[in-house]
């Protein structure tokens, strides 16, 4: 029986990039008055623009979810693909972490924008912060596991398209850098130098798979079950 992986599921990384990236732009249009330096924000601030930016904060949330939801199946290909013993659950704990705290942060979004107005200041600084940390820190800390993992072992197993994979081993442990804005708010910047970094592995990943490059010489040949070639 001959074993082979579709190439379809690179589309969920090239939807992934589409819908999150769009997702600035939109939202940042949308907004009313002034935009919001969030880790620097005070809860009448927060307050303030998420009572008069749902609209924006609504749409680009939806955006991002998608974002989210193609990025879990996205990584649901790559751990089909190259996945190998220890490295799927190692690979499927960066998927669902990525995936799951942008989904976290934009429902902290919805609910600032659904409660500002009558929720308590400590509560809105709480959903703010868990706002920035989910969808900043924890998402990128999910993206450096699941970027390493489906590298190294792609790498190890002799895994076509390499040079993504070379670039993916460096730039995997680089975004768990993000972890430092934890401690340090400023360098919270730095995390569109992250995003950018991720978003070229998952390109390179993504059109590879469609254009069928991604593949171990062991992976083509056909599988053998008691001697016999299916």
């Amino acid at each position: 029986m001959v074993v082979r992986t579709g190439r379809r599921w690179g589309w969920w990384g090239v939807l992934f990039v589409v819908a999150f990236v769009a997702s600035i732009p939109v939202g940042s249009a949308l907004v009313a008055g002034n935009t919001l330096y969030l880790p620097g924000a005070s809860a009448a601030e927060l307050r303030d623009f998420y009572t008069v930016s749902g609209t924006a904060v609504f749409v680009q949330s939806a955006l991002q979810a998608l974002a989210a939801f193609a990025l879990y199946e996205f990584g649901c290909g790559a751990r089909a693909t190259v996945g190998r013993g220890r490295s799927v659950p190692v690979m499927t704990a960066g998927m669902v972490a990525a995936a799951g705290f942008l989904l976290v942060s934009d429902i902290c979004s919805i609910l600032l924008a659904v409660t500002a107005q009558t929720t308590s200041d400590g509560l809105v600084s709480g959903l703010g912060k868990a706002t920035l940390l989910s969808g900043g820190t924890l998402h990128l800390l999910g993206l450096a596991v699941l970027v390493t993992a489906a590298s190294g072992v792609a790498l190890r197993s002799d895994t076509r398209t390499r040079w993504v994979f070379h670039y993916g081993r460096v730039v995997g442990p680089l975004l768990a850098l993000s972890v430092v804005s934890t401690v340090w708010p400023p360098f919270v910047k730095a995390e569109v130098l992250w995003r950018l970094l991720a978003i070229v592995w998952i390109v390179g990943v993504a059109v590879a798979a469609l254009r069928g490059r991604i593949g171990s010489s062991q992976a083509d040949r056909p599988v053998r079950t008691a001697g016999v070639e299916a």
